[in-house]
């Protein structure tokens, strides 16, 4: 009997388990269904791009969520909009198909974008992407739309696919502009080629450094005033493309401005991202040093700041050095 008591206990223990992992497994699946516009996706693998489509009748969308940015210093307004996309087969579809009633195409938004990205203000952020690629049938898209009348009280959005519109109410929905910065461990993007994540800084000081020039590997020596802070980076091609951070700064909120040490220099045990071309995922870091006594150490407030090859523009990590 306490056999067969034994067994009945097990079995009822196993049903509460898998009883648990179904409520959890539901309780997050709503989750994702009811996800807010400011979620962000996690750091995908590379993959191969779909191939274009060319029947676009059977592609619907529908607005799902937006927020309206009205920002001091930027000469137009915009919309981030969350819309769900539905077709029979993977997607792979510029933004061209999508015209606002002020005649922008969601294609030509390039001039709109840079004008932010030289406030400091990223798209990426809210996971905004310019094209629309993906191999699931029915998926979540987060895309920009400007408008050039700052007094306009809603924006209409036309979908040539399937012949809708999105109308959006201009004056509900405000956005907070601190949605559209980045902080250390965010999900960074240009929306199509790369995702980035950078952690917050820590001190490698006192690690064996070295620089090699022509193939020669050498000591490299600094003095004991200063400390040695790495950036943990981490970078993905999100379809093949060549990906390289050209360089990096630090700017302390007091002006200082620090370079990264070039690609020569590596520690021990941690190699420099600068320089290294990415064409699918790749770990590296970025190194910098800073004057800070022992006796009496500094802590920097301030932004780091990434070049990537191919863009006019740098882009501004919220992160201290301490």
């Amino acid at each position: 009997m306490n056999k067969i008591g034994s067994k009945i206990i097990l079995v009822l223990i196993f049903i509460a388990v898998f009883m648990f992992l179904g409520i959890y497994y539901i309780v997050n699946t709503m989750k994702v269904k009811n996800s807010s516009l400011s979620d962000v996706t996690t750091m995908e693998t590379t993959q191969v791009k779909p191939t274009e489509n060319t029947v676009l009748s059977d592609i619907k969308t529908e607005l799902v969520d937006y927020r309206v940015y009205k920002l001091d210093g930027i000469s137009f307004n915009f919309v981030i909009a969350k819309i769900r996309v539905s077709a029979n087969s993977s997607t792979n579809i510029d933004l061209s198909h999508f015209t606002t009633d002020e005649n922008i195409k969601l294609s030509e938004v390039d001039e709109y974008v840079s004008k932010l990205e030289a406030k400091s203000y990223y798209l990426g952020k809210q996971n905004v992407v310019f094209n629309l690629i993906s191999y699931d049938t029915q998926y979540f898209a987060n895309i920009f739309i400007p408008i050039i009348n700052k007094s306009a009280s809603q924006v209409v959005l036309k979908n040539d696919m399937d012949n809708s519109e999105m109308v959006f109410n201009l004056n509900a929905k405000i956005g907070d502009i601190k949605q559209l910065s980045y902080q250390a461990d965010d999900v960074i993007t240009d929306g199509k080629t790369y995702q980035m994540v950078v952690s917050s800084a820590f001190s490698i000081t006192g690690e064996y450094l070295t620089q090699t020039e022509s193939g020669v590997v050498s000591e490299y020596f600094l003095p004991s005033t200063v400390e040695v802070y790495a950036f943990k980076l981490e970078a993905v091609s999100l379809w093949g493309d060549e990906i390289i951070i050209e360089n990096a700064q630090y700017e302390t909120s007091d002006g200082n401005l620090f370079d990264a040490l070039d690609s020569t220099i590596n520690s021990e045990k941690l190699d420099n991202i600068i320089g290294r071309t990415i064409t699918e995922k790749d770990i590296g870091y970025l190194f910098f040093v800073a004057y800070s006594p022992i006796e009496n150490p500094v802590t920097y407030k301030g932004v780091l700041k990434l070049k990537v090859k191919g863009s006019d523009t740098w882009i501004t990590v919220n992160v201290d050095l301490n």
